[in-house]
């Protein structure tokens, strides 16, 4: 896939996702929810394009407010830093001045992650010109009893062609379903960032702060090039590793 279209599908699914909580996730499947809310997704793009030229602003704002509902973006940060945000590094800090840098870092990366991920996928939404959307019913012997499911969608183009999205969804205490990880034709978005994320702690010698400092949602291509060695250094695994 191009990079426009990957732009696209991951908008769609990243906003179509975050809307699982206008629905109501206490009653209904994750496979309702996903749909549902792709539905009302669509027509909040649909609005967007009549104001979007004169108030830019006020579709990302629209965005950002879907996502903080269901994407605890703290926590999404820490699993794409890996380890250099592990517990186990933070017991190893000695100094209470060390920790409250490691919390800020954290809190720091998470405002940088969302906020690039709002700016450069809002606006490939806006680029939405009648693509179909088809949410795949359970299977047999699915068990939404264990708190978590696989909901498979497949987005067709104008030109008929289908691309496949999985969504990980999980039951939080309170019941509701919520966004765990998106894997797009095949990419694996969690697991994607966090080598990015690897690649440029290394390219930096392990300044974190340059890495946040120099974050972008499309890696430069000194650090794409070192995920694209990482990936073909094992075959991928077929099996899903979430967050």
């Amino acid at each position: 896939m191009n990079q426009l279209l990957k732009r696209f599908l991951l908008a769609c699914t990243l906003c179509s996702s975050a809307n699982v909580m206008l629905a109501n996730a206490h009653t209904q499947d994750p496979y309702q929810v996903v749909q549902q809310t792709t539905e009302h997704v669509l027509a909040i793009v649909k609005e967007a394009k009549v104001y979007s030229a004169k108030d830019p602003k006020r579709f990302n704002t629209e965005v950002t407010a879907v996502m903080d509902k269901v994407i605890d973006f703290d926590d999404f940060a820490r699993s794409v830093m890996g380890t250099y945000a592990s517990g186990q590094r933070y017991k190893a800090l000695t100094s209470e001045d060390e920790k409250a840098a490691f919390r800020e870092r954290i809190t720091r990366f998470s405002a940088t992650f969302k906020q690039g991920l709002v700016d450069t996928y809002a606006s490939s939404l806006l680029n939405f010109n009648g693509e179909k959307f088809e949410t795949l019913p359970p299977k047999k012997g699915d068990d939404l009893s264990t708190g978590s499911a696989t909901v498979m969608q497949n987005i067709f183009n104008g030109s008929g062609k289908s691309y496949v999205v999985q969504y990980s969804m999980r039951r939080n205490k309170a019941g509701e379903w919520k966004l765990h990880n998106l894997i797009i034709e095949g990419i694996n978005l969690g697991l994607t960032y966090r080598s990015q994320f690897s690649a440029a702690a290394e390219k930096y010698h392990g300044d974190l702060d340059k890495v946040i400092a120099n974050w972008s949602v499309e890696p430069d291509a000194e650090v794409a090039d070192s995920i694209k060695a990482e990936s073909t250094k094992t075959k991928p695994a077929k099996k899903e590793v979430t967050k």
